[in-house]
């Protein structure tokens, strides 16, 4: 008997520190997360490679548990390592349908601090 495959969501957030990764059904309900940073990597080696590829295994392997083969991604954030990360997800055997960058844009900027009066 063949098992029924499932769709799910893949959050990914970046911030200027560490990655977040969190898988979720269709009703939003969370399944798995993991960080670059849950396998005990400090500072800096959080945003190599080789904890990026422990994390996207960890993936793998929860979206296997659960019987997921197909994704739609949803990214968040401005990571220095955006595009690394990504390409890796490509390399890996995660199968997705839909990519969004959801990050937030501000339209106008800070606003300008007034003049000091004297």
């Amino acid at each position: 008997m063949q098992q029924k495959k499932y769709t799910g969501i893949l959050f990914l957030s970046f911030s200027s520190n560490n990655t977040h990764f969190l898988l979720t059904d269709h009703a939003g309900q969370v399944k798995a997360w993991t960080t670059a940073g849950r396998s005990k990597i400090k500072g800096v080696k959080k945003n190599l490679s080789l904890s990026i590829f422990e994390t996207i295994r960890f993936l793998e392997q929860e979206a296997n548990n659960l019987n997921y083969s197909y994704f739609h991604v949803r990214i968040k954030g401005w990571g220095k390592n955006k595009k690394n990360i990504f390409k890796i997800l490509k390399q890996s055997k995660l199968k997705f349908i839909s990519v969004i960058d959801i990050t937030s844009c501000p339209y106008n900027g800070c606003r300008i601090p007034r003049k000091r009066k004297l």
